[in-house]
């Protein structure tokens, strides 16, 4: 049996070579330089130095070589193959490799450009965040080749800091501007809907509803602080914890070509689309070991979103996964709307509390609104709750969810009028109290996703997913409990699958190739022009 050798500190072994080294070196340099000059008694005296200091080199290297070794630090234990509940960074987001950076402040960004088809579709818009709209809408009037934007991302650009205080505690910050690059327009999923106003369904673009308004910050615009031990807590504009879920497990990855419930924000909304971010907002999130928990309040009395909310969530991580438990109230939501032929008409009627509006106006509209700065609005109060997961198998790993919303009248009604984000006006509003209001049947909607990503290489991927709305009937009348598409509160249903292949040719350099097919039937689809479509798709997309 073959014995190995005690090992030997590597302090010692380096500094003993070391030494012979210069011994020998000293030794030769003198030989040569003294020549002839010297004696033999001379030269021998020299030797007899040389040896003397060869042996207290060696008797130095013994003694450190009897000194035991340091210990060696014990690895650190590997990442968790699925990363922890809450986000990557304190500011809620993962920032791409090789970001630039300075001072603890980081520029980031990305520009997002692909080419579509879609059998049915609405013409590209240069203010709608996605550029054409990805599922079967009410407006898909015809079949489109064209060049659009965002596939899988909103293009955006954003400044985002960390920087320590004291004792642990850092500063952050974000500001983040969602664009189309095609037209260099900030993202104004309103200004969409406004170039709408009046034109029949045949006619339109695409345009609808979403929590980008044209704001510089649009994305996001909050402060706040960190600790590793105490969690983080930030204030201003910011993704409400529902839409944080939805990003986490949504297995398109909020694609806005893939995923219907990255494009629509309904869920992500808790209800309704302008919800997914929160003006005027303060959220807290805290992991401890598998634990996490977040908790987020917003204050009433913006003008963009005058209603308050509250939030919460619980989950917990381990090695292959994660999940999440949400409950979302949102009072005064908004849902915002063209207006139709019939409210362009009256927009400039004055308002009027004792007696009708004078002929040729029936109802009291706007009172002088400019009809690009006007919609008609569905005013609601909202509840939510969902649950949301992930497991990985090696290179495969699942996602999914669930999300019940129901819809009730207000608490406190909003009038004509009303101001939504962006400093849009409500010149319409729903009836939102009495028999004949909106939600005088509590309407109730549920969302299901699953989806499978696998890593073909290192490199590539694909993704493919299935999502699934449920709407209950909520009319009222001769229409109660009705199932068909005679209304748009009869009970009905929309449904998505799509696949994704992406391709990252390089950190900050990616392609991708999909294509997603939805349907729309009974009250989901009431006065839809077409009700099914197919949008294959393919884009680049540069990370910075």
């Amino acid at each position: 049996m073959l014995k190995s050798d005690p090992p030997v500190a590597t302090g010692a072994r380096s500094g003993r070579r070391s030494a012979d080294w210069c011994a020998a070196i000293v030794a030769a340099f003198t030989l040569t330089t003294s020549g002839t000059a010297f004696a033999d008694a001379e030269l021998d005296a020299l030797k007899k130095q040389v040896q003397e200091l060869q042996q207290k080199i060696d008797a130095m290297a013994k003694q450190q070589a009897a000194q035991p070794a340091a210990p060696v630090a014990p690895a650190a234990p590997a990442a968790p193959a699925v990363a922890a509940a809450t986000p990557a960074s304190p500011a809620g987001a993962t920032k791409p490799d090789g970001a630039f950076s300075m001072n603890g402040i980081t520029l980031y960004g990305v520009i997002d450009l692909n080419v579509v088809y879609q059998t049915h579709g609405t013409p590209l818009s240069d203010y709608h965040p996605a550029g054409t709209y990805s599922y079967i809408q009410k407006n898909s009037n015809r079949n489109i080749l064209t060049f659009s934007e965002n596939g899988l991302s909103v293009s955006k650009i954003g400044l985002e800091g960390e920087k320590e205080i004291r004792d642990g505690w850092s500063g952050i910050f974000r500001l983040e501007s969602g664009f189309n690059p095609l037209s260099g327009d900030f993202v104004d999923a309103l200004k969409s809907m406004t170039v709408q106003n009046g034109k029949p369904l045949s006619a339109q673009t695409t345009g609808n509803d979403s929590s980008y308004a044209g704001e510089l910050f649009n994305a996001a615009a909050f402060v706040g602080l960190t600790h590793r031990q105490f969690g983080t807590l930030t204030v201003g504009r910011q993704n409400g914890l529902i839409a944080d879920g939805v990003a986490r497990y949504d297995p398109m990855q909020t694609s806005q070509a893939f995923s219907v419930i990255g494009i629509s924000g309904t869920g992500p909304g808790g209800g309704d689309t302008e919800n997914r971010r929160l003006d005027n907002s303060v959220k807290y999130n805290w992991q401890h070991d598998a634990l996490h928990l977040a908790a987020l309040y917003q204050f009433n009395g913006s003008s963009g979103q005058p209603g308050s909310a509250y939030q919460l969530t619980v989950g917990g991580s381990f090695p292959k996964g994660s999940f999440d438990l949400f409950y979302s109230k949102k009072y005064d939501a908004i849902s915002s709307a063209p207006l139709t032929a019939a409210q362009v008409t009256t927009l400039n009627c004055p308002y009027v509390v004792a007696a009708a509006p004078v002929a040729p106006c029936t109802v009291a509209g706007g009172g002088g609104n400019a009809l690009d700065r006007s919609l008609a609005g569905t005013i609601s109060d909202n509840a939510a709750f969902a649950i949301m997961g992930q497991y990985r198998f090696d290179k495969l790993k699942l996602s999914g969810g669930y999300e019940h919303i129901a819809y009730a009248n207000p608490e406190n009604p909003l009038p004509p009028g009303t101001y939504t984000i962006g400093g849009y006006v409500l010149a319409y509003v729903n009836p939102q109290t009495g028999p004949a209001s909106t939600f005088a049947i509590e309407k109730i909607v549920q969302y299901w996703w699953i989806g499978a990503r696998y890593a073909i290489l290192p490199t590539l991927d694909w993704t493919t997913a299935w999502y699934h709305f449920e709407q209950g009937a909520y009319a009222t009348g001769a229409n109660a409990g009705c199932n068909d598409a005679r209304a748009a509160n009869c009970a009905g249903s929309t449904q998505a699958v799509s696949t994704l292949l992406d391709w990252r040719l390089s950190k900050r350099f990616d392609t991708y190739a999909g294509a997603e097919w939805s349907e729309a039937r009974d009250g989901m689809a009431s006065g839809f022009l077409n009700r099914t479509t197919i949008n294959p798709t393919i884009g680049l997309r540069f990370t910075f």
